[in-house]
C-alpha cells in the first residue's frame, strides 16, 4: 500500500543507475539554476533596503536599529554567494547556509520590529512580513532538489516558533494569550490558534512544493535518459528511424515470427498485424 501511495504521489522511481553523462548534463542544470537563485536573492535584498529607506521612521524611533546591519550583512553573502554560483563552487555546506541566512535575516527584520516601534513582543507577531517566508521556499523549486525544499521549511518552522515563544516568554509572569479573535486582533496579546495555522501552512506548502519538486526531478532525468538514448540510436541507424522511433504516438510493437506466435512470445495485439509473408 506505502508502495502505491508513493507511486501516486512522487511518480514512478528511477529504475537503476543513471548514466553519469545525465549527472553532468543535470549539474550544469543545477548551476545555471543557482545563478538564477542568487540573482533573485539579490533583488531581494536591494527591494528590502529601497522599502527601508523609503518607510516613514516612527516618531518614537528607537536609538538602535537592527534593519541596515542585517542588511548589509545579507547583502554582502548574497553577492559572495552568487560569485560562487559563477565560480561554480557551491558545496552543500554553502547551500544550506544560504538557506539560513535567509530564514535568519527575515525573522530578524521581524524581530526588530517591537524594538522599532517600541511596543511588546507579541507585536511582531502580526507583521505581514512574515509571508516572505512562502518566498524564500518557493524559490527553493528552481534548484530540482526536494531536500532543499525540505531544509527551508523546517528552518522556517524553526524560526517562528522561537519567535512565538520568545514573544510568551519575555514578559514574566504575563504571556499575553489570549482565546478571543476580536481581541487578538485589536491588542498586543498571542492567539495559539492563528500561530498554528502559520506553522501548519509552512508545513504544507513545504511538502506539497517538495512533491511536486520530486514528481518534476523525476520525470526530467527519465526525458533526459530517453534523449541520450536516441541520441546513441541515432549514430547507428538512420535520422528518420530515430525520429519515428521517438515521435510514434503510441508503443512500437515487435515483429512475431510464426514461431513466436506459436510459443506465445508475441504481444496479443502484435500477433495478426506484425507478421506479414514475404
Amino acid at each position: 500500500m506505502w508502495q502505491k501511495l508513493a507511486l501516486y504521489v512522487f511518480g514512478e522511481k528511477i529504475s537503476g543507475d543513471v548514466p553519469a553523462r545525465i549527472h553532468e548534463e543535470i549539474n550544469e542544470q543545477q548551476f545555471e539554476s543557482e545563478k538564477l537563485i542568487g540573482w533573485v536573492q539579490l533583488v531581494l535584498v536591494v527591494t528590502f533596503g529601497i522599502l527601508y529607506v523609503l518607510a516613514p521612521a516612527p516618531a518614537e524611533m528607537a536609538s538602535f536599529r537592527l534593519e541596515p546591519w542585517a542588511l548589509a550583512l545579507y547583502f554582502l553573502f548574497t553577492v559572495i554567494r552568487l560569485r560562487c554560483a559563477y565560480k561554480r563552487f557551491l558545496p552543500r555546506w554553502l547551500l544550506v547556509l544560504s538557506v539560513v541566512m535567509d530564514i535568519g535575516l527575515l525573522m530578524a527584520l521581524i524581530w526588530s520590529f517591537h524594538i522599532k516601534y517600541d511596543q511588546p513582543p507579541t507585536f511582531y507577531l502580526k507583521a505581514l512580513t512574515m509571508i516572505y517566508v512562502f518566498i524564500f521556499i518557493a524559490l527553493r523549486t528552481l534548484r530540482f532538489e526536494p531536500k532543499y525544499i525540505l531544509i527551508t521549511g523546517a528552518v522556517s518552522v524553526i524560526g517562528w516558533l522561537v519567535l512565538v515563544i520568545y514573544a510568551i516568554t519575555a514578559t514574566p509572569g504575563d504571556p499575553m494569550i489570549t482565546w478571543n479573535y476580536v481581541t487578538y486582533l485589536t491588542a498586543n496579546s498571542v492567539l495559539i490558534g492563528a500561530e498554528i495555522d502559520k506553522i501548519l501552512s509552512i508545513i504544507v506548502v513545504t511538502l506539497v512544493l517538495a512533491a511536486a519538486v520530486l514528481r518534476a526531478q523525476r520525470t526530467f532525468y527519465r526525458a533526459n535518459i530517453d534523449h541520450s538514448a536516441a541520441e546513441d540510436l541515432s549514430r547507428f541507424v538512420s535520422r528518420e528511424v530515430t525520429n519515428h522511433i521517438t515521435s510514434a504516438n503510441r508503443a512500437l510493437l515487435p515483429l512475431c515470427s510464426p514461431i513466436s506466435r506459436l510459443s506465445r512470445q508475441c504481444p496479443r495485439n502484435s500477433r495478426r498485424k506484425s507478421w506479414r509473408r514475404p
